[in-house]
């Protein structure tokens, strides 16, 4: 019996959590998350996050987590076998620190917690299942531990984690012996012959899955097949002799036991027991803002329920009147957008609904305040209604620039963590006027930030909105065309596939391309395989193999170009709206550094390495008797790079616009002259010129060049020498972000590294590397930011995009070469004192592959 068929029987649902293994997953899923005072809650998240989908899936009467007792819980099992569990990782101290949070976590949602000594959750799980089993409750077990499987009856399940958090496989019975080819009962003896590495059982040496199944269905039981053993012939038959005793260890190893002493308290495992109050504040508290709209329904706090625990910070309404309001130039006016309008006000007591009619000329020459102004600009602009009215403060955008690691909200999400389940108008401008003070506070203790926050980010959202609505223009004959070339290529791809292989199979498959590699070709890799007993067959692995036999660049090929054809030349044209357009969505609200963020879809993620990847710009045309713009930074970052760290050296060369920086930067390395530097060295120092800004080690630069390990590790310190500067501020980067717990941009953009004290020597690890690359990305994407809005002003020029490190516009073909002029003189001059030359190059053409 499945939850649908016991639901439809009557019966009440028990859904049990293996607490650790739920946790554990959580931690591994989502590594890197921390609060802004630096408390690690990846692993606190991915169980809330599993917890609430499984809520919302299967809505059970009851639920309660199950827990491994620190110390005891396998004690008795290591009476059976000492090397029980031997030889597992302890986790990293991050790991732990987590417990505590998530055990208050547990405490508002009102879920019991339950752990026994000598008991693991399993046995817990099993105890509880048996338990609600005699009373009629259908239970359902959700672990990542396949343990469990040997519990499955007619009122139990099994939801097995898979990879990540979301995929879930269900275990009925029915289900259960469709996969594995023999029934429920006989799981345990499955087991017990083929051991279970993860738990250390070591069943009977030699003797997998597919053998140990084939022998249950034949015999039955594990005493069924010793009763048996005389029938059974070959290395099969002497390892299961030589095995015997460990099989039936093993089989009272994995054997779950049902006699944990927990009580089945109903009561105390009620879904409805929760705090909500408390609930949604810990959600708050732990930053966890998405998933408050996660919150089952019966979950939610509703209007009678919204309490404060401070109630003199709680937030009052804001009267609402019908007059029109008298507004000056220059006024200060805070902004909310409500379904029918928008209300204003210029004071804290008294407000007024507008229609965006109305709205569009009161506020004519005022500076307003919002939350989400591109949203706002998006409603006057979709109703093609002027926008006469500046940007003074955007709430939401500010709230990202004080926290960049945290996500931002919507006013209505922002009114529920406030425990206000309303979107009325008069709480939504109270709720800006509150933000907008407590966020002014902030930031008036960072001037700089401030400063950019008012002059570039604010006004800059008005822009974007502008190039929204704007679009591109698409040619979709030319997808439709290279779709269609594509299909043929890959057809003959997979047949050559196939021809190599020997035999017809999923190519896209890693579990058919493993058995086809390695089972059949015989391929050798030193890489161990999978939990699914399957060798990887990634691109790192694939590019290993390449030279032992001619069928992975075929592979290679054919995994590129199905790429190319799914995720752009067919997903495109969905994209493209009635007026022939793509209309992407750009944030900049997403990326820490700051960087503009294209979404639905990603403009700024178009290939451009490949040939025919750079064919796919052919489809991105100028409107008819237009043309376009493309004007380029070149090598923006290095330049930057060469500023922020007071590289004289590097300055002079870039300062000289006949200089060649990556020639230049050979000779210096392998200390020679530049007309001695080979186009290999060239190469070389062009991959570290720009790999360094990323932390590239000597592995990576030898796997992206044909440099030996040891030649690339000389290289990189022989680089360092010469570029002793920027190794100097990379340091002191790191330095500043360990000791200040952020580092910035030139221009006082900010960025929190709380990471960077991690006990998770791999976390603290991206920690450095994003800390040295964070403020020149992010001092790029300022300037960048800066040049767009002066382009925005330059007259007959529409903004398309912005890609990378250039601006793209749209013009008639008559002023393209003095709007071209002008946006390279605005880019190459947007800063003065930078400190180094700036260079733009600019293209004109019909498409934007004219413009590469």
């Amino acid at each position: 019996m499945n939850i649908e068929q016991a639901r439809a029987a009557g019966k009440k649902v028990l859904a049990l959590i293996d607490g650790k293994s739920v946790f554990y997953r959580g931690y591994y899923a989502m590594p890197h998350l921390t609060t802004k005072d630096g408390r690690p809650t990846g692993g606190v998240y991915g169980f809330a996050a599993l917890a609430l989908e499984l809520i919302n899936r299967i809505n059970p009467d009851y639920v309660a987590v199950a827990w491994d007792k620190k110390g005891t819980n396998i004690r008795r099992r290591k009476q059976i076998y000492d090397g029980y569990k031997a030889g597992r990782q302890k986790a990293p101290d991050d790991f732990y620190e987590q417990i505590p949070i998530l055990m208050d976590l547990l405490s508002a949602f009102g879920w019991p917690l339950y752990e026994a000594d000598d008991y693991e959750a399993d046995d817990i799980m099993g105890t509880l299942a048996v338990a609600a089993g005699k009373e009629n409750i259908h239970t359902i077990l959700i672990s990542s531990d396949l343990d469990l499987l040997q519990l499955i009856d007619n009122d139990t399940e099994v939801y097995a984690l898979k990879k990540g958090l979301s995929n879930l496989e269900k275990f009925d019975p029915a289900s259960f012996n469709e996969k594995y080819g023999i029934s429920v009962e006989q799981f345990l003896d499955l087991k017990s012959l083929k051991g279970d590495s993860s738990d250390n059982i070591p069943g009977v040496p030699g003797v997998g899955e597919k053998t140990a199944a084939s022998l249950l269905q034949k015999y039955q039981t594990l005493d069924g097949i010793y009763q048996n053993i005389d029938q059974i012939t070959g290395s099969v038959h002497d390892k299961l002799v030589a095995g015997r005793d460990s099989a039936y260890m093993s089989r009272e190893l994995a054997l779950i036991w049902c006699d944990a002493p927990i009580p089945l308290d109903l009561s105390a495992m009620d879904i409805n027991n929760l705090d909500k109050v408390r609930l949604r504040q810990s959600l708050v508290d732990l930053q966890f803002n998405s998933l408050l709209n996660r919150l089952p329904e019966s979950f939610q706090i509703t209007e009678a329920e919204s309490v404060f625990a401070d109630t003199s910070n709680q937030l009052e309404p804001i009267k609402i009147v019908a007059t029109m309001p008298s507004l000056k130039q220059n006024d200060t006016v805070v902004v909310a957008v409500v379904d029918d309008g928008v209300v204003i006000s210029s004071s804290d007591d008294v407000a007024y609904l507008l229609s965006f009619e109305q709205a569009s000329k009161a506020l004519a020459g005022c500076a307003v305040v919002t939350h989400d102004a591109k949203f706002l600009a998006h409603q006057f602009i979709d109703r093609n209604l002027p926008i006469d009215f500046t940007i003074s403060f955007d709430t939401k955008h500010a709230g990202f620039l004080i926290n960049s690691l945290l996500p931002t909200v919507t006013l209505d999400e922002y009114l529920l963590d406030q425990g206000l389940a309303t979107t009325d108008g008069s709480y939504k401008i109270a709720a800006v006027y509150r933000l907008w003070r407590e966020q002014l506070s902030v930031l008036s203790d960072r001037p700089a930030l401030n400063k950019l926050a008012i002059e570039v980010d604010f006004p800059l959202q008005i822009e974007l909105a502008r190039i929204e609505k704007y679009g591109v223009a698409v040619d979709v004959k030319v997808l439709d065309r290279m779709s269609q070339e594509l299909s043929g290529e890959i057809d003959s791809l997979q047949a050559g596939i196939w021809h190599l292989a020997g035999a017809e199979f999923n190519i896209s498959s890693p579990k058919q391309l493993s058995q086809v590699l390695f089972e059949k070709l015989h391929l050798q890799t030193t890489s161990k395989r999978n939990k699914t007993g399957s060798y990887p067959t990634g691109a790192k692995e694939l590019a290993k193999l390449a030279n032992q036999h001619p069928i992975i660049n075929k592979i290679t090929e054919y995994r590129e170009l199905t790429k190319l054809k799914s995720t752009y030349l067919d997903a495109l044209p969905k994209s493209v709206g009635a007026d022939g357009r793509i209309h992407t969505t750009l944030d900049q609200d997403v990326t820490a550094t700051g960087r503009l963020s294209s979404s639905n879809p990603n403009l700024q993620n178009i290939p451009t390495r490949s040939e025919r990847g750079r064919m796919i710009k052919q489809a991105f045309v100028a409107s008819p008797g237009k043309v376009i713009i493309n004007a380029d930074y070149s090598q923006f970052e290095l330049r930057l790079a060469a500023a922020l760290a007071g590289d004289k050296n590097l300055i002079k060369m870039f300062d000289d616009p006949d200089s060649d920086i990556h020639t230049l930067t050979a000779a210096e390395a392998y200390h020679i002259s530049p007309d001695q530097v080979t186009p290999d060295q060239r190469r070389h120092a062009k991959v570290i010129n720009f790999g360094v800004l990323y932390g590239m080690s000597p592995h990576g630069l030898a796997e992206a060049t044909d440099m030996t390990f040891y030649q690339a590790k000389q290289f990189i310190e022989a680089y360092f020498q010469a570029r002793q500067p920027i190794r100097d501020y990379i340091n002191q980067l790191i330095k500043q972000a360990t000791e200040k717990g952020y580092v910035e941009t030139l221009f006082g953009r900010r960025r929190p590294t709380p990471d960077i004290k991690s006990s998770n020597i791999m976390v603290r690890e991206a920690a450095k590397r994003a800390a040295a690359n964070m403020p020149i990305q992010g001092t790029e994407a300022d300037l960048m930011k800066m040049a767009m809005l002066k382009v925005g002003k330059i007259a007959g020029a529409n903004q398309l995009m912005q890609v990378h490190d250039s601006i793209m516009v749209e013009c008639d073909p008559s002023d393209a070469e003095c709007i071209a002029g002008e946006m390279k003189q605005i880019m190459e001059n947007i800063y003065p004192d930078l400190g180094v030359r700036l260079s733009v190059d600019v293209k004109i053409g019909q498409n934007w592959a004219d413009l590469a």
